[in-house]
C-alpha cells in the first residue's frame, strides 16, 4: 500500500529536477534546430552497421536532406519483417543496440504491432516523467501535497517469441514516475493487471473513495474519468459498505490483491456516509474536495469530452494536457501546465511535418521543426532511437505558438480520421468542430458520436447516442460542413454527394462500442475515439443498437 510521503520529500526532488534537467532542457530551447541535427547524425552513426543501415548508406549521410533522400516515408508494415525478425534472431537488423521491451498497439492488418524500445529510450521516457513532474509541480501549488491516482495500462502483458516483454506505453509512463509521487498512489500494486474490466474499476473506485487527500488524478483519455464516476455513483452504497467491512466484503475478496483492508480514517467514512442519498449526482469536487489537477488528453476527440468534466470540478481545480504521447513515442512535453504549452521532444526524436491542405493541392515535401507555421496543421514523421526511421505516425498536430524558439503543437485527430468519397476529402476535425455547434445551438449534450462514409451511397451517416434529436438537426450539421469545407460544399451542390443522415442510437451503445474496441486490441486507459471513419474501418456493427 502507499507510503506516506511528507511535501519536503517532494519539494526535495523537484529542485533536484530543475537544476540537473529542467534549466539544461530551457537553454537547449534556444538551439533546437542544431539539437536535432546532431541527434540525427548521432542515430546515423549508431545504426551505420545494421542492416537497415548498409542498405540505405547510413555510413555516408551527412545532412538531413541525404537522410531524406535514401530512406522512404515508412509505415509499421513496411518494419514488420525486420523488427519480428531481430526480436526473434538477435541479428542488428534495425537496431545496434537489442531492444529491451516492446509496447504493443493495434495494427491496421489486424495483427498487434510490437514497437521496439532500446534501454535508451526506456530511461528517456524517466526523464520525460521527471521533467513533466517538475513543470506540474511549478504551474500547480501544491500539486503533489496529498494522493495519487494513476490509471494506466499494464507495463508488461506478455512475452514475444523472442522472449522480450511487451506492454502499453501509459503503463511504462506509470512506472517511470519520480518515486516520490508514485509512493503516493492510492492504488495497490498489480490492480490494473485484473482482467476483468468491471471488477478492475469496482475496486479502483473503491481505492479513489477511500482516498481523503487526492490531490492529482492521471489517466491518459478523460473517458476514463467519466467512466470512473459512473462506476462511483452507481456503486457507492457498496462501495462505503465495502470500506466499513473489509477484505471479507465480496468486491475484495475475489483475488490476493486484496489480502490487506484498504486505508480509509473514520473521518473520511463519515464523510462518506454524508453524500449516499446524493450518490447519483456525485461529482469529482466532492468527492475530493482538495483535487489540485486532472491530467489527460484535451485535444482531439477527448476535447468533446473536457467541459463536461469541467463541470465536475472544482474553479481551482487545473485540467493539464499530457501531451501528444502514442505507442511509438512520446511527441511532446507540457512545459507550461498554466496554458498547456507542448513542445515537441526534439533532444529524443528527430521530427519531420508535412502540411495538410485543406483543398485538393497536393501538399509539399516534410519541413523540419524550425520551418513550422503557427496554425498550420501538419501530419508528423518520427525517427527514433529505437528503430524507427521516417516513420509515418498517422497523427495531425496543428502548431499552437512558441515556447522560446521552439514551436508548441497540439493534437488534431489520427490521420485515419480523413475522408473522400467524392473529392471532398473531409477531416474529423471539421465534423466535430460541425456536431458540436449544432449540438451547442439545439441544447443537447451528447458526447458519443461516430461518423461513417458510405462511398458506394456517396454519403455520410452520423451516428448519435441521443433519445431524439430536432428534424433540422442533419441539414444543420450538413451546412457547417458546407461552410467549413469548399469541396464538401461544391459536391453537395452537384448532387455528386447525398445529404448527411443523422441516426439515433440506444443508450449503452458507446460502452457497447468501447469494449468492442477493447477486445480488439485498443487498451481501455488510452481509448481513443475515431469520430470520422469508412464502413470497412469499422468493425462495429451499428445497425444492432438504433432506436
Amino acid at each position: 500500500m502507499p507510503e506516506h510521503v511528507d511535501r519536503s520529500t517532494i519539494e526535495a526532488a523537484m529542485r533536484l529536477i530543475r537544476d540537473r534537467e529542467w534549466l539544461p532542457l530551457l537553454a537547449h530551447t534556444e538551439q533546437p534546430e542544431a539539437i536535432q541535427c546532431q541527434l540525427l547524425l548521432s542515430i546515423l552513426a549508431s545504426q551505420r552497421n545494421t542492416q537497415f543501415g548498409r542498405q540505405h548508406g547510413f555510413a555516408s549521410l551527412r545532412s538531413y536532406e541525404e537522410f531524406s533522400r535514401a530512406v522512404p516515408v515508412l509505415g509499421f508494415e513496411d518494419l514488420r519483417e525486420q523488427i519480428e525478425g531481430q526480436e526473434q534472431s538477435g541479428e542488428c537488423l534495425l537496431n545496434a543496440e537489442q531492444p529491451v521491451h516492446y509496447v504493443q498497439t493495434s495494427g491496421t492488418t489486424g495483427k498487434p504491432k510490437h514497437l521496439p524500445m532500446v534501454r535508451s529510450a526506456l530511461e528517456w521516457i524517466d526523464q520525460y516523467q521527471r521533467l513533466f513532474a517538475f513543470a506540474q509541480w511549478a504551474g500547480v501549488p501544491g500539486i503533489y501535497d496529498g494522493q495519487v491516482l494513476v490509471i494506466a495500462g499494464q507495463t508488461v502483458e506478455g512475452q514475444l517469441p523472442g522472449g522480450a516483454p511487451y506492454g502499453s506505453m501509459s503503463g511504462l509512463m506509470n512506472e517511470a514516475l519520480p518515486q516520490a509521487i508514485r509512493r503516493k498512489s492510492v492504488l495497490p500494486e498489480g490492480i490494473l493487471s485484473v482482467a476483468d474490466v468491471r471488477l478492475k474499476y469496482l475496486r479502483i473506485a473503491a481505492c479513489a473513495v477511500a482516498a481523503e487527500a487526492l490531490s492529482v488524478l492521471a489517466t491518459p483519455n478523460p473517458s476514463t474519468i467519466l467512466k470512473l464516476l459512473e462506476v462511483i455513483r452507481s456503486e457507492f452504497p457498496h462501495l462505503v459498505e465495502a470500506l466499513t467491512v473489509g477484505p471479507r466484503h465480496p468486491i475484495f475478496s475475489q483475488s490476493a490483491v486484496w489480502a490487506e483492508p484498504i486505508p480509509v480514517s473514520a473521518h473520511r467514512l463519515a464523510y462518506l456516509q454524508t453524500l449516499t442519498e446524493h450518490a447519483s449526482t456525485l461529482d469529482l469536487a466532492t468527492l475530493w474536495p482538495g483535487l489540485r489537477a486532472v491530467i489527460t488528453w484535451t485535444g482531439g476527440n477527448c476535447g468533446v469530452l473536457i467541459p463536461k468534466l469541467r463541470t465536475l470540478l472544482s474553479q481551482e481545480t487545473a485540467v493539464i494536457e499530457m501531451g501528444y504521447l502514442s505507442s511509438e513515442c512520446l511527441g511532446s512535453l507540457n512545459v507550461d501546465v498554466r496554458e498547456n504549452r507542448c513542445i515537441p521532444t526534439f533532444q529524443e526524436h528527430v521530427f519531420e511535418f508535412i502540411e495538410v491542405k485543406d483543398d485538393d493541392g497536393h501538399a509539399p515535401g516534410p519541413v523540419l521543426l524550425g520551418d513550422l507555421r503557427q496554425g498550420q496543421k501538419y501530419q508528423v514523421l518520427v525517427t527514433t532511437r529505437s528503430g524507427l526511421y521516417r516513420y509515418a505516425m498517422n497523427d495531425i498536430v496543428e502548431v499552437t505558438g512558441w515556447f522560446n524558439r521552439v514551436p508548441t503543437i497540439q493534437f488534431v485527430q489520427k490521420g485515419k480520421g480523413v475522408t473522400n468519397i467524392t473529392g471532398e476529402k473531409l477531416y474529423e476535425h471539421q465534423v466535430v468542430e460541425a456536431v458540436d455547434t449544432v449540438l451547442k445551438a439545439s441544447g443537447i449534450a451528447c458526447e458519443f458520436y461516430v461518423m461513417l462514409a458510405d462511398v458506394h451511397a456517396a454519403g455520410y451517416t452520423l451516428y448519435l447516442e441521443q433519445a431524439a434529436v430536432p428534424s433540422s438537426f442533419s441539414c444543420k450539421v450538413d451546412e457547417q460542413l458546407t461552410r467549413m469545407n469548399v469541396e464538401y460544399e461544391a459536391k453537395r451542390e452537384s448532387g455528386r454527394l447525398q445529404p448527411l443522415r443523422a441516426v439515433l442510437l440506444r443508450p449503452g451503445t458507446a460502452e457497447a462500442y468501447r469494449a468492442h474496441c477493447v477486445a480488439r486490441g485498443q487498451r481501455d486507459a488510452q481509448f481513443k475515439l475515431i469520430r470520422l471513419q469508412y464502413p470497412h474501418d469499422c468493425s462495429f456493427d451499428f445497425s444492432q443498437h438504433l432506436r
